[in-house]
């Protein structure tokens, strides 16, 4: 493999260690912080070697995958918010690991506030993991194995908060995304679906 064709590899890598790093040092970094500045980071690194994946991953989004990927937004929150109560009966300690997860969102400025960045972080994920990782990983395996790739390297920075459930989570999210972005050819509608989930289940009507 040419140093030209290992390029996308290794900003791929960089993006997903910089996420990796951000949950990390949550304890000690607001999150915010982190995670913005690995979206900064991932986009900064996206731009400069893996503009072709960017261009062909926002070519033209026709309006059907943006409706598409509103409705399965909503959809994905309604599937949140009646398995919660479903799983805390069962597992109790998943409370706990929710509770932790939506204290770190609450940081300051917390998620209103922080808006806009959440924005951002939503498009660097979207751009790194359905948009890069899938256009790399489709060229050795095919576009749905892609997928699955795409999803397990989404875990990864969720690891750091040694949480099941939301490793679970973030596989599931990213395998629906990347079906999204493989079914509808680019990320209207992946990022359209992430961002409605973010806003409602995160902002709107948290479930804790």
């Amino acid at each position: 493999m040419s140093r030209r064709a290992k390029t996308p590899h290794i900003v791929l890598a960089a993006c997903v260690g910089a996420f990796c790093i951000a949950m990390g040092l949550r304890e000690d970094v607001n999150v915010w912080i982190g995670t913005g500045a690995a979206a900064v980071v991932s986009i900064v690194l996206l731009s400069l070697w893996a503009r072709a994946s960017i261009r062909s991953s926002l070519e033209r989004p026709a309006l059907q995958s943006v409706v598409v990927g509103v409705a399965v937004g909503v959809a994905m929150s309604f599937a949140i918010w009646w398995l919660y109560p479903l799983s805390i009966a069962i597992l109790p300690p998943i409370e706990g690991q929710v509770e932790t997860l939506y204290a770190l969102l609450r940081q300051p400025p917390g998620p209103i506030r922080a808006f806009p960045l959440l924005l951002l972080v939503v498009a660097a994920e979207e751009l790194v993991w359905r948009g890069l990782a899938i256009d790399v990983f489709s060229k050795m395996l095919g576009p749905w194995q892609a997928v699955l790739v795409s999803a397990l390297l989404y875990v990864l920075p969720q690891i750091a908060f040694r949480s099941p459930l939301l490793m679970i989570i973030a596989l599931l999210c990213g395998l629906v995304w990347g079906a999204l972005r493989v079914r509808f050819k680019g990320l209207a509608a992946p990022l359209s679906a992430h961002i409605i989930w973010d806003v409602l289940v995160f902002i709107m009507y948290p479930v804790a």
